[in-house]
């Protein structure tokens, strides 16, 4: 997401580039000129849409009135694993199976209780250890597809909200490089470019010259030393 500032350096630049769009006749021939004002609009395609986009997190809270997303997924993997650990607890109680006991002794409270790492290993050690009980599991206690889909479902669910947080972080730290290298290449772009392309119109079409670096002026308007009203930086 662009910061304000940003957003004003952004702005500013999208009144330069519709300057240079308004008349571009007088630099119909100047093939310099017209690859500066394609790059700008290029830098400008690209940052437009960081305007609105917000980085990919997890609900950290809850919307007013309800849960967060990690939240709901939390409780759903906390219920959904509870309920097929208590017919495999009864299973492995019945085959005097004291490992597999010791594996789905929780309930949904005990589950919730758990660290999110943990939560999501019980959940991942219950699941994997179906299949060696597939038939009787199934036949006698319900434990069909549907219930192990559901249950798969719910770890993926979840463990993709856990690891959220971090790939944002991830995300938004290449975001903020990608963002300084767009700024520091327009400002280039401006500086060294356009600002001196530009000097031979100011006695060859005073009216083209005089508007377009009036827009010019106001890409140094945010975090500038100078004032807003101020003269064009001299080319």
């Amino acid at each position: 997401m662009l910061t304000a500032k940003q957003d004003n350096r952004l702005s500013a630049a999208e009144t330069l580039s519709a300057a240079l769009k308004t008349d571009p006749s007088p630099y119909a021939n100047d093939k310099a000129l017209q690859t500066v004002a394609q790059r700008l609009d290029e830098i400008i395609a690209d940052m437009q849409p960081l305007r609105t986009a917000t980085q990919r997190t997890a609900n950290a809270g809850a919307p007013a009135g309800g849960k967060s997303d990690k939240e709901t997924a939390r409780e759903t993997l906390a219920i959904v694993t509870a309920e097929i650990a208590g017919d495999v607890f009864a299973y492995a109680s019945e085959k005097k199976l004291p490992a597999l006991q010791a594996l789905a002794d929780y309930n949904e409270t005990g589950m919730l209780k758990l660290r999110g790492s943990r939560l999501s290993d019980v959940a991942t050690a219950l699941l994997a250890e179906l299949p060696n009980h597939k038939t009787v599991l199934e036949d006698e206690y319900g434990i069909d597809k549907a219930r192990i889909k559901e249950l798969a479902e719910a770890i993926a669910a979840f463990n993709g909200l856990k690891t959220a947080p971090r790939q944002a972080q991830v995300d938004g730290k290449a975001t903020r490089v990608s963002l300084r290298a767009e700024f520091a290449e327009l400002g280039t772009l401006l500086k060294d470019r356009f600002q001196r392309l530009m000097r031979k119109y100011k006695r060859r079409d005073a009216d083209f010259y005089n508007r377009v670096m009036d827009a010019r002026a106001v890409v140094d308007r945010p975090g500038s030393a100078g004032r807003a009203d101020a003269a064009p930086p001299k080319a």
